[in-house]
């Protein structure tokens, strides 16, 4: 007895890439996403003074704390309006857990040209407190404007 040749054959394997392409673009919005969530530490648009020298920035560091002070002296940490105390209890966190990361905390702050150096004193007075030595200044520097 033959066996009818229709079934003997065996069809190829076909893989389908379909739910593979759906992953791929799920990651890339998620990356997308998570990106813009970390720049939004600057979220909180002020002018920034010019200066005539300065170094460009874009390194990420873990354990630096970035403090927006607006024009009438208001605070934002990651384009959050915050308090003066919140923003003391941050800086108090800030120290131990770089330390214990063996890295140096840092504290950059991003005042309005036009605003009053009083709130920023305030921060570095108590960043000195603190123990914490590394501070920077966010500018504008000339020709950039």
């Amino acid at each position: 007895m033959r066996l009818p040749t229709q079934f003997s054959q065996r069809t190829p394997l076909r893989f389908n890439i379909t739910p593979l392409i759906d992953v791929v673009f799920l990651l890339i919005i998620f990356f997308l996403v998570a990106s813009h969530f970390v720049r939004s530490e600057q979220a909180e648009p002020v002018e920034l003074p010019l200066a005539t020298a300065g170094e460009v920035d874009n390194e990420q560091a873990p354990y630096r704390l970035t403090i927006t002070i607006g024009q009438d002296g208001s605070l934002f940490i990651n384009g959050e309006a915050v308090t003066e105390a919140e923003v003391e209890q941050r800086i108090e966190e800030l120290r131990p857990a770089a330390e214990a990361a063996g890295v140096t905390p840092e504290v950059r702050l991003r005042g309005h040209k036009d605003g009053q150096y009083g709130a920023m004193r305030k921060l570095i007075e108590y960043c000195a407190a603190q123990n914490i030595r590394s501070i920077r200044f966010a500018v504008t520097r000339q020709g950039e404007q």
